[in-house]
């Protein structure tokens, strides 16, 4: 089988307000060129199809055009859509019967009948001599399907482990390749590079990957924007990446990758680097710069046209931006045609604050804080200026009351 796979396609984001369907729209093109040129059994979306559960109608059509144009490449190609945790899962399947009839399986949640109980084959789509692919859309921990007698109260274990067995069960006397597809975080060594995590804060939760299951030739990840193999005995679950920068801090290569699978083997995989229509470019460094030195740096920056700029530039440790300076560097790159984002103040690092930044809080310490604490830890890690605390203070104020 060979698969394409690509993920985290966010449509619909903006940059610090500025539109970005142009790029999407290059995009699309690379990835249809390396489809014609390819032609894959399998084209697998992973997962954030758009970047908001309600993405606006001129994205939502981009997306239906642009897949169709995709699928004419390859006519014989199936494409694989899972729905991700940025994704509205009724948005994604309200025209999967629709979308079947161009090869398209759509998939927003695990399938289950009217009591809650998982119907495994649901999410397993055989293809015809290739292989199979269970697909397996976002979905939290808690709502998995239930999986009677199995490993608990733990659904999400219960579930891939049932489904894993299912799979087994209908390739136990064909012996073809099998591929899972799944939108969530696997693995504690997991590269989360240039993602706010922000600890369990954010609500990231990482399984065992051994909750996958077994089975599998090979594991097609999203949700994760680095792209990487997840650690393990062998080379199987893999995240792909996004296939161009989100943010600022995504400063890795991007892409997409073609993969030939092998019942029983290790996949062989190659990265397609895709080239990115703007280039996403932070002046300044981890320490940043003095304002002047970054303006400086900004008039002789070799990038392209409309690259988006952000500043770092160090404050001292009681610093604040200057009342002139977001206009001044909205100014200067304009005249240079590029597309000033923000300026990122960089405080002078104290060991106190060093300290807190190590400081990893459990749940139980999240509950256990103070109001105080609360916005002191906030502080620390964000770097808030005097005013930003009070707000953030009169703001959990209000909530308590």
């Amino acid at each position: 089988m060979k698969l394409i796979h690509t993920s985290d396609w966010h449509l619909g984001q903006r940059l610090y307000n500025y539109d970005r369907s142009e790029e999407e729209m290059y995009f699309f093109g690379q990835l249809a060129d390396l489809v014609g040129r390819e032609q894959p059994d399998v084209l697998a979306v992973s997962g954030d199809v758009f970047h908001t559960g309600a993405p606006g109608n001129d994205v939502a059509k981009c997306f239906t055009d642009k897949l169709m144009e995709i699928i004419k490449r390859c006519p014989g190609m199936e494409t694989f859509v899972i729905a991700g945790n940025h994704d509205s899962y009724s948005r994604l399947v309200v025209d999967a019967a629709l979308w079947k009839r161009c090869r398209v399986h759509v998939f927003g949640i695990p399938a289950e009948d009217a009591d809650g109980n998982a119907i495994l084959d649901g999410n397993i789509v055989e293809l015809d001599g290739k292989g199979f692919v269970a697909a397996v859309p976002f979905c939290h921990a808690r709502n998995f399907p239930k999986v009677p007698d199995a490993y608990g109260t733990d659904r999400a274990k219960a579930y891939f482990a049932a489904l894993s067995a299912r799979l087994a069960e209908l390739n136990a006397d064909k012996g073809q390749p099998c591929v899972l597809m799944a939108h969530l975080a696997v693995g504690k060594d997991t590269n989360f590079a240039g993602q706010d995590r922000l600890g369990v804060i954010g609500g990231e939760e990482c399984v065992d990957p051994e909750t996958l299951g077994r089975g599998y030739d090979y594991v097609a990840l999203g949700h994760i924007h680095c792209p990487q193999w997840v650690k393990g005995e062998k080379k199987l679950a893999r995240y792909c990446g996004t296939p161009r920068a989100i943010h600022f801090d995504e400063t890795y290569p991007h892409g997409v990758d073609v993969v030939e699978i092998e019942a029983g083997r290790e996949p062989g995989l190659r990265t397609e680097v895709l080239k990115p229509m703007r280039d996403i470019v932070t002046i300044g460094g981890e320490k940043g710069l003095a304002f002047e030195e970054a303006l400086k740096s900004i008039a002789s920056l070799d990038a392209p046209p409309e690259a988006y700029i952000r500043l770092n530039v160090a404050l001292d440790e009681n610093g604040v931006v200057g009342p002139d300076w977001v206009e001044t560097a909205r100014r200067t790159c304009a005249e240079r045609n590029y597309r000033y984002c923000v300026i990122n103040p960089i405080r002078k690092e104290t060991p106190e604050k060093a300290a807190a930044a190590e400081k990893v809080l459990t749940v139980a310490e999240i509950k256990e804080l103070s109001n105080e604490k609360v916005v002191e830890v906030l502080a620390e890690k964000r770097s808030l200026t005097p005013r930003q605390r009070e707000l953030i203070k009169g703001l959990m104020e209000e909530m308590d009351a």
